[in-house]
């Protein structure tokens, strides 16, 4: 049975479910699944599980910009198991597999994650925009220097 924070080599449908229910509410069915990015060999996937239910999921695609070599993308958590802590140990963890490679991260953040990335040691790095049918965002980024 699965247990904690787990490295996964792909996705898989309870992965794609976690991220259609939390990151793509009103869109189509499809929108959960990276094209390109789901199937790329360097892209990893760290998955929280609770008796082996997953409970958490993160993307770390391979995605340079400014000394940052990896993004974040689908961060979701299960609504009944936020606030408390998962996320922020899924992101914590995220850094130090990027630390270990010598690089920082970067991520689009959805405005109510933000909090989240700041006490990770994010930085918001631009002004706030829209991602059309998902919500208002700030270009967020860790870099390696800043490790707690």
């Amino acid at each position: 049975m699965k247990q904690g924070l787990i490295w996964e080599d792909s996705v898989d449908p309870p992965h794609l479910n976690l991220r259609y229910e939390v990151l793509r509410e009103g869109l189509p069915r499809g929108s959960e699944h990276y094209p390109g990015i789901d199937e790329d060999r360097r892209t990893r996937f760290l998955c929280a599980y609770e008796r082996g239910i997953l409970i958490g999921c993160s993307t770390l695609q391979v995605d340079n910009r400014g000394g940052c070599d990896y993004r974040i993308r689908g961060m979701a958590v299960a609504p009944e198991f936020r606030n408390m802590g998962i996320g922020t140990g899924i992101v914590r963890e995220l850094q130090r597999y990027a630390a270990d490679r010598g690089s920082g991260i970067w991520c689009n953040a959805r405005i109510k994650a933000v909090t989240m990335y700041e006490r990770c040691g994010f930085e918001i790095v631009s002004e706030v925009f829209e991602i059309e049918g998902i919500g208002l965002h700030y270009d967020m980024e860790w870099k390696i220097n800043e490790v707690e």
